[in-house]
């Protein structure tokens, strides 16, 4: 399962947007989270990733293949060299979480490769609360899941 993850900042804190597709990229789910007090953007991104897995876990979904256009977060990561910092704790939740998964990956992507994920991290939802579509997605992802080659998704 491909999981693209993407953060937006403002001045009250940080959106974080999920969209899981399947080997065929056809969609899965999509979700998207608000978080107060989060002034970082690196730390938004490592939320991006955790909330992603965290999402992918509860949902029962097999060998995920994260995709994040934060390349500090996948390097930092990926890498061995230990962070210590409050978002080196979140690297750390982001390595656990992915040796849970039997073939579990995080990878760099462009921007461009990560737009869905972008536009649900722009989804307004509550503050600290996930909201999450299965089956169909948000209505202002429709375009770009069409754009990304997505032609399996049902309008109904």
């Amino acid at each position: 399962m491909k999981v693209n993850v993407n953060a937006g900042l403002d001045a009250e804190g940080v959106d974080l947007g999920v969209v899981v597709r399947d080997h065929a990229g056809n969609f899965v789910l999509a979700a998207a989270k608000r978080m107060k007090d989060i002034k970082d953007p690196t730390m938004g991104e490592a939320l991006a990733v955790e909330f992603g897995l965290q999402l992918v876990r509860q949902h029962h979904i097999a060998a995920p293949m994260v995709e994040s256009d934060c390349l500090t977060v996948v390097n930092s990561t990926n890498g061995t060299v230990e962070v210590e910092t409050e978002v080196g704790i979140v690297y750390r939740n982001i390595k656990n979480l992915l040796g849970e998964f039997e073939n579990g990956s995080l990878r760099h992507v462009s921007r461009k490769a990560n737009e869905a994920a972008h536009i649900m991290a722009h989804t307004m939802t509550r503050w600290n609360r996930a909201e999450v579509w299965f089956d169909r997605p948000p209505l202002n992802l429709l375009d770009q899941l069409v754009i990304d080659n997505v032609d399996s998704v049902a309008i109904e």
